[in-house]
């Protein structure tokens, strides 16, 4: 392996390792704008230069590589004087408006501008006047005087996606980025050209002017929007989502994720249900879960745990799973398990998948498999038939389309009892016994397993929301009132015993995998 020298500190890197990744492996950064690791190298911007001993000019780091013996300065007199004429030339007709920016706090130019080059514009003359505000898509919109013309955007659509709808026009400083005639930016994951942009020339709609970024808390998540389980920083301000932003796992998402997994963290804010209720009437956690021993107990004694029916969400956690198994099978003690969650959709080539539950896996991995489930349309037929008397139900998804869903929503109305255990209110909220508020996963921590089955954990982001509970905690205090208390006090002793019990009996095609 090549051996170079950067800043009087030698290192030994991989055949064919470009400059800019040896300095970073030195502890040196390299400033740079048309760089990205997942797209092709243009060395275009030139902000990225480095001195190299006997070469006559300096070279583009993030395109040259090392050779044995190679010698480099990223921070000599000639390095320092590019770095300041190539900012010069970018803020010549650049708008120094970072104040009404909405890309202010997380801007490279910004930045850089602080760090390597600080001084006062020479231009005395007017600034070249660009297209602002301009709809480029409809959930990206592109201000072309902000633009450095970096191009990640446009290799990101010809390399990535493949969609090809950004193009260069125009030459010079009259340059901007444009979507061929006839198209717009509308492919499946448009939005990752603004996560790219190094600049404020591509802002989000949904985003946009929504909370100044230096006032977001981040917390590392998993999208709940399919069963890849792309890698997430969910951003938060006040108990609130703000945003998703794809953090980089090689193994699952890489650097991106689709627009409409994005919008997911909607549905954390949206019709919740807050407080627990019996009969309609908001009651409090200590008198809810009396009520619903009493009325647990009654419906397994009297009617039987055959006429029982215990609805499993794969939008849970695999530590709520858990729970829920030991709840059915030493609390209630019922064998009738239905699977619930979302329908199939929507599926592509890249990181969509048609299941758009983010832990179907982990059910088969807690439970065993999926054999010993029966389907929704099942639990509706054994509902009417009178098959089923009382339903215990994690969250309101129904693995089927409206027509069904009505249908289940009126065969509802015969049941003796009917709890509800979800994070959404609805129509279902409406008509049970018993209603018990849910966090989210942004509430709470867990595991999630993905469609490949990657296990990936996610972090509590901030605190539940009026008086939701985790789905493992409401579990554990109806068993305790049911006289068939749990052993645990934390997650973590959960997550021990849980790993422990699917490693010893889990499908094939479940592994047990950390996330990067």
């Amino acid at each position: 392996m090549p051996k170079v020298t950067i800043n009087d500190t030698e290192i030994e890197v991989e055949k064919g390792t470009t400059i800019l990744k040896a300095a970073a492996q030195a502890g040196y950064e390299v400033p740079h704008f048309c760089y990205h690791p997942a797209l092709s190298i243009p060395a275009n911007c030139r902000m990225c230069l480095v001195e190299v001993e006997g070469a006559p000019d300096l070279e583009p780091a993030c395109y040259s590589e090392v050779s044995d013996g190679m010698v480099v300065k990223t921070k000599s007199q000639r390095v320092v004087k590019a770095q300041k004429a190539v900012l010069e030339f970018i803020l010549l007709n650049h708008p120094v408006d970072c104040a009404i920016c909405d890309q202010a706090g997380e801007c490279k130019l910004q930045d850089y501008y602080v760090a390597y080059d600080a001084q006062e514009s020479r231009l005395r003359a007017e600034k070249n006047q660009k297209v602002k505000a301009f709809p480029i898509g409809p959930d990206v919109i592109y201000d072309g005087e902000r633009c450095i013309l970096c191009t990640r955007c446009i290799r990101f659509c010809d390399e990535i996606t493949g969609t090809n709808e950004l193009r260069l026009v125009q030459r010079g400083d009259s340059a901007e980025i444009r979507t061929f005639p006839g198209k717009e930016l509308d492919n499946d994951y448009s939005v990752c050209t603004v996560d790219i942009c190094p600049v404020g020339a591509l802002t989000q709609r949904d985003f946009r002017f929504k909370c100044r970024v230096w006032l977001l808390k981040s917390t590392d998540s998993i999208c709940t929007g399919c069963a890849n389980g792309c890698n997430i920083h969910l951003d938060h301000f006040r108990n609130e989502i703000q945003r998703y932003k794809p953090r980089y796992n090689p193994e699952v998402n890489d650097w991106w994720m689709c627009d409409e997994g994005r919008l997911t963290y909607k549905q954390v804010h949206e019709d919740r249900l807050l407080h627990p209720t019996s009969n309609g009437v908001r009651v409090n956690w200590h008198g809810v879960t009396e009520t619903a021993a009493d009325k647990l107990g009654d419906a397994v004694a009297d009617d039987g745990a055959d006429s029982f029916g215990f609805v499993i969400s794969p939008q849970a956690s695999c530590e709520d799973l858990y729970l829920a198994k030991q709840f059915v099978e030493q609390t209630l003690q019922v064998d009738n398990l239905y699977l619930g969650g979302k329908p199939d959709g929507y599926e592509d080539d890249f990181l969509i998948k048609a299941d758009k539950n983010p832990n179907r896996q982990g059910v088969a991995a807690v439970f065993g498999g999926l054999d010993q489930f029966d389907d929704f349309d099942q639990l509706i037929d054994d509902i009417e038939s009178g098959e089923i008397t009382s339903l215990y139900m994690m969250e309101t998804d129904v693995p089927a389309d409206d027509e069904t869903r009505e249908r289940f929503v009126e065969a509802v109305d015969q049941l003796d009892l009917f709890v509800l255990q979800s994070m959404h209110n609805g129509p279902f909220a409406e008509k049970a016994h018993l209603a018990l508020p849910a966090c989210s996963h942004a509430e709470s921590e867990g595991t999630f397993v993905n469609v490949n089955g990657i296990s990936q954990p996610f972090e509590k982001a901030f605190e539940p929301h009026g008086d939701s509970l985790p789905h493992w905690q409401i579990f554990m205090r109806f068993a305790a009132a049911m006289d068939t208390p749990f052993s645990y006090t934390f997650i973590h002793q959960i997550q021990d015993q849980m790993f422990q019990a699917t490693e010893a009996d889990e499908p094939e095609d479940v592994t047990q995998t950390p996330a990067e």
